[in-house]
């Protein structure tokens, strides 16, 4: 029902109400059979089933898989099921880490949340009741005043002075002008003059107003409702993660197949085949990988809190490393959220706010002319009048006020555009005026500088001329005029003839300090900041031009715009624009999907209710702790805790760092399993087993997992913020990375076959295993510095600059040396060597650590990445 355009007669008609309220026993019966005005929250996963789905990733699912098939060599052969175990334990280890991060980031998110019961005066058999929101039904008759929250979506029916925020529900920064007028059914919903909606505020004036919907029939429960529409989605991490475990699974399967042949050929036993099969098998899997991955993400989650970023989903913090698109709310988030004064015309000429102090008559008639009031250490009142009052100390307001009493008022309306107090001052009796430029200047027939001067229409052009700049400015314009009164008068519009123009004041919600440097920072990082608010065209371009988003007006348009051209066109022209004015919440979900459908990683940033669909669909959704609504932060990945976009941006810097080391772990863990691979199914195919199940379990579990963690703690390189971002749609493997992964396994395998066959020749089979066994630890060792940059040589200053992996190795060292120069290495069925062996296999570890860091440079030329 578009209760906007029925007369107010009709409205009560529709709702069976009428201007002395319901009755109590109506509202009651209404209640019980309509339900609470509340809105219920989706409920949430029960903690056993966050738990369990920890194990849904295919790498995980992979290791139970492998998990198992160990079990059972363990069981044929009558062997320990200490591999199988050891497994499965680090299986639970992830999942009990990453479900544990994610519990603490819902406890911080809790901590976010008012949890205030709101109570409503409404009118009912013709009284004042007081009541809880909760218990307000369709029909009843609101009473509200400055300072309350509206409760449910409603038609006025009585106003004075009447000015509502509505910025969480449409976006518009400025306080709305309503009234009763009915109005065309297809209004859109930021320009119904006589409706008050769910979740707003009144910051000016008073209304009754009857209640047209309640609960989810709310425009602010239908974007609540819609949420649960959007499905999850999978992370750039999560897929590429899911792509390393469909390789592997290719590999262990091209690996059974070989095998199988080589068993024909060798006319081996069809038993011995599939065992022999199965331990290579379990053998390429990089047991760690999942447990490590983790690890890293969950390091990145503790900073960025410490960067005033919470972040809600573990797997979310890479996915700000692959950002391409950051839209952003205006309000609050690239602009401060708080009307202030910039500039002023006095006499003619612009000048800074900073000199209104100077203008004494002036600063009288902006603290008079004034319902802002002070309390509890700010002030409370409409944003527009606050902006007017902070521009002098508390001290001054007080003093002004208390010397200049208020006796009288004209209040503002919608027709005369005009607000006039009137004051007892110490020289007489004072009409001081403000209002819009048109209908103030209309009224007067004087300027003011330092004395009355006759007002021509040569001034009034001039005047209207500035007044036209400072609009284009996408400033606020008020106009300022007094009038000294006769010993006798009467309060009425005529009062408002024959006034002194004073001076015109210009404000605006402006840019945060840092904002312009973060943009600047985004299109060096060729990542594409957008700007999407509720605001109307002129204000978002000119705060747009100001911070850096736009040069030209042709990257602007409108909601209704976006409307006209319909989804398809919106989705071919999406590249064309950079600021959007004057959305509505469906143009904002419109947008993040269209982006995204043209291959685009999305971040969103909003505090609103209306902001909440597309946050929920967006790649990254980032809620606003402070201003935020409790809907928008339920809705989001990551919450920023001082709602700044700058936070944004030093966000994505540490999602690319987290990215960079996420890489390098992979490249580590992968190159080192994929070269165990081939020496373990080179021996088997020559008949000798090389490494031990248990040997292969101590390289994947400690050897590699250890450094690989440390490998989360690498600061960002120098030019971070400076490279292109890598597409959400580009494979993991590039060639770069293949040809990487190649040369570097390639120099491991070749490493350990030559170690292998030397002391095969001169100290037998068990002493060779040993010797190779070292030399695998030693080269996984060494190839942890190599990962710290896969790009750059990194001997040299930068090669011990990670205090964690210094220690991580230096800890991993005294592993090695208990493992083989105490009885444990009987555990690991290794023998004992000599010096001359020990010696041998550092140089050759050091000699191929060096050639592969030189072949960097050659890999880098070589291969796109």
């Amino acid at each position: 029902m578009k209760y906007h355009s029925l007369s107010i007669d009709d409205v009560f008609y529709k709702l069976n109400s009428n201007r002395d309220g319901l009755s109590i026993v109506e509202a009651n019966s209404r209640l019980k059979s309509n339900g609470k005005n509340i809105l219920k929250e989706k409920k949430g996963k029960p903690i056993v089933i966050k738990f369990l789905e920890q194990f849904k990733d295919l790498m995980i699912i992979v290791l139970i898989i492998a998990s198992i098939l160990s079990f059972v060599i363990s069981y044929i052969n009558n062997e320990s099921y200490l591999d199988s175990i050891i497994i499965l334990a680090i299986v639970v280890i992830n999942a009990i880490i990453g479900f544990v991060q994610e519990i603490r980031a819902d406890k911080a998110i809790d901590a976010l949340k008012s949890m205030q019961v709101s109570k409503v005066k409404v009118k009912r058999d013709d009284e004042i009741h007081v009541v809880d929101s909760a218990d307000i039904v369709k029909g009843d008759i609101l009473v509200l005043e400055a300072g309350d929250t509206i409760p449910a979506d409603a038609r006025i029916v009585w106003s004075a002075s009447l000015k509502v925020d509505e910025s969480a529900l449409t976006g518009e920064s400025i306080a709305i002008e309503k009234d009763v007028k009915t109005i065309k059914d297809d209004t859109p919903l930021s320009e119904r003059s006589n409706m008050i909606y769910q979740g707003t505020s009144i910051v000016y004036g008073k209304c009754e107003a009857v209640v047209c919907a309640t609960s989810f029939d709310t425009e602010f429960g239908k974007i609540a409702s819609s949420l649960n529409e959007a499905e999850e989605k999978l992370t750039p991490v999560q897929v590429k993660i899911n792509s390393i475990s469909k390789v592997l699974s290719i590999i262990i399967a091209v690996i059974i197949i070989i095998m199988l042949i080589i068993g024909v050929i060798k006319d081996m036993k069809t038993i011995d085949v599939i065992m022999l099969s199965i331990s290579l098998a379990v053998a390429a899997i990089p047991e760690g990988l999942p447990a490590v991955i983790t690890v890293v993400l969950s390091i990145g989650m503790t900073d960025l809190a410490k960067k005033k970023a919470i972040v809600r989903k573990m797997s979310s913090v890479e996915t700000l490393g692959s950002t391409e698109i950051i839209c952003s709310d205006k309000t609050g988030t690239i602009t401060k959220n708080k009307m202030t004064v910039q500039e002023y015309v006095y006499d003619k000429k612009v000048c800074k706010a900073g000199s209104i102090n100077d203008r004494q008559l002036l600063s009288k008639i902006m603290i008079l002319n004034n319902d802002a009031v002070h309390s509890d250490g700010s002030y409370i009142g409409d944003p527009t009048e606050i902006a007017l009052l902070e521009c002098f100390t508390e001290e001054y307001v007080s003093t002004t006020r208390e010397n200049n009493e208020r006796i009288g008022e004209l209040p503002f309306d919608s027709n005369r555009k005009m607000m006039s107090t009137i004051n007892k001052c110490a020289d007489g009796v004072y009409l001081f005026v403000k209002g819009s430029f048109d209908s103030v200047i209309s009224k007067c027939s004087y300027y003011y500088n330092d004395k009355e001067i006759k007002l021509t229409n040569n001034d009034k052009d001039l005047l209207l001329k500035l007044e036209q700049e400072e609009s284009s400015k996408a400033y606020r314009v008020l106009t300022f005029a007094y009038k000294k009164l006769e010993n006798k008068y009467i309060v009425n519009e005529k009062l408002e003839n024959d006034l002194v123009f004073v001076c015109m004041v210009s404000m605006i919600d402006p840019p945060r300090d840092d904002v312009k440097e973060s943009i600047t920072l985004c299109k060096n990082a060729h990542i594409r900041p957008i700007m999407i608010t509720g605001d109307g065209v002129t204000t978002a371009k000119a705060i747009a031009k100001n911070v850096g988003i736009i040069t030209k007006d042709s990257e602007v348009v409108t909601g209704s715009d976006i409307d006209k051209m319909g989804y398809d066109s919106l989705k071919r022209n999406i590249d064309k624009y950079s600021v959007y004015a004057r959305v509505s919440p469906m143009n904002k979900l419109d947008i993040v999907n269209a982006w995204r459908e043209n291959g685009k990683v999305v971040a969103m940033t909003g505090d609103g209710v209306n902001d909440a669909p597309a946050l929920k669909t967006a790649d990254i959704g980032v809620g606003m702790g402070i201003s935020g609504t409790e809907v928008s932060k339920s809705v989001s990945d990551i919450i920023l805790t001082d709602d700044s976009f700058s936070s944004i941006v030093t966000a994505v810097r540490e999602g690319r760092r987290i990215f960079d080391n996420i890489r390098n772990v992979l490249v580590y863990l992968l190159v080192g399993n994929i070269a165990e691979v081939i020496v373990v199914f080179i021996g088997m195919a020559i008949g000798i087993n090389i490494f031990s199940p248990i040997q292969l379990l101590y390289i994947n579990l400690i050897t590699d997992s250890i450094p690989a963690i440390a490998l989360a703690f690498e600061k960002e390189s120098d030019d971070i913020m400076k490279r292109k971002v890598r597409r959400n749609d580009k494979t993991f493997f590039t060639p770069f990375l293949v040809s990487k992964i190649a040369v570097s396994a390639i120099i491991k395998t070749i490493t350990m076959l030559f170690v292998f066959a030397i002391n095969y020749r001169y100290y037998g089979a068990l002493s060779a295993s040993t010797v190779t066994f070292l030399t695998l630890v030693l080269l996984e060792m060494s190839y942890a510095f190599s990962c710290k940059n896969l790009k750059k040589n990194i001997i040299g200053k930068h090669m011990f600059n990670n205090s964690f992996m210094n220690i991580s190795l230096f800890v991993l060292l005294l592993f090695q040396i208990l493992v083989f120069a105490t009885p444990i290495g009987i555990i690991f069925g290794i023998g004992s060597l000599t010096a001359l062996q020990v010696i041998h296999s550092v140089v050759i570890v050091a000699l191929m650590f060096t050639v592969d860091e030189l072949l960097k440079v050659v890999i880098v030329s070589k291969f796109s990445d």
